[in-house]
C-alpha cells in the first residue's frame, strides 16, 4: 500500500499538468485562431475581345462572375476593379475560338481567368474561389 499511495501522490500531479496543458494549448489555439474568410461575388459584364485566331477573326463576348475570398473582399476587390477586368480581358484574348468551342476549353479559360486574377488581388490578401461565365457567346 505504501508504494501504491506514493504513486499516486505522483501521478496526480503529473496528470494535473497534463490536462492544464492541454486545456491551455486549445483555448490559446481558439484565440489566437484567423477571423474567417467572406465571400464576395465580383460581376463583370459585357467583356468583349477579338480572340487569337489568325485565319479569321472571331470574337468573344462574356459575362464573368468572380466569387473572391478573403479577409474583406467587398471592400477590396471593388478597390481593383480596373486591375481585374484587364487581367480578365488580356486572359480571355489569349485564347482560340476553336478552343472555346469545347467543355474543356471553357473549363481551362475559366482556370487561366482564376489564376491571373488571384495574382492581382494577392496583395490584397484575396483569392479567387470560383469563376462562373453568365454569358458566353462567340463569333
Amino acid at each position: 500500500m505504501k508504494n501504491s499511495g506514493k504513486m499516486l501522490l505522483i501521478l496526480i500531479p503529473v496528470a494535473l499538468v497534463v490536462v492544464g496543458g492541454v486545456a491551455f494549448v486549445l483555448l490559446r489555439s481558439r484565440h489566437h485562431s484567423k477571423p474567417p474568410e467572406k465571400e464576395y461575388a465580383l460581376a463583370l459584364n459585357e467583356l468583349t475581345v477579338n480572340l487569337a485566331d489568325k485565319d479569321r477573326p472571331h470574337h468573344l463576348g462574356a459575362s464573368v462572375t468572380l466569387q473572391i475570398k478573403g479577409l474583406d473582399p467587398e471592400k477590396s476587390a471593388p478597390e481593383c476593379e480596373a486591375q481585374i477586368r484587364d487581367a480578365v480581358l488580356m486572359v480571355m484574348s489569349q485564347h482560340k475560338y476553336d478552343e472555346l468551342l469545347s467543355t474543356e476549353g471553357k473549363q481551362g479559360l475559366k482556370d487561366a481567368i482564376a489564376i491571373a486574377v488571384s495574382k492581382v488581388i494577392a496583395d490584397h490578401k484575396l483569392r479567387v474561389a470560383d469563376v462562373l461565365f453568365t454569358a458566353f457567346l462567340m463569333d
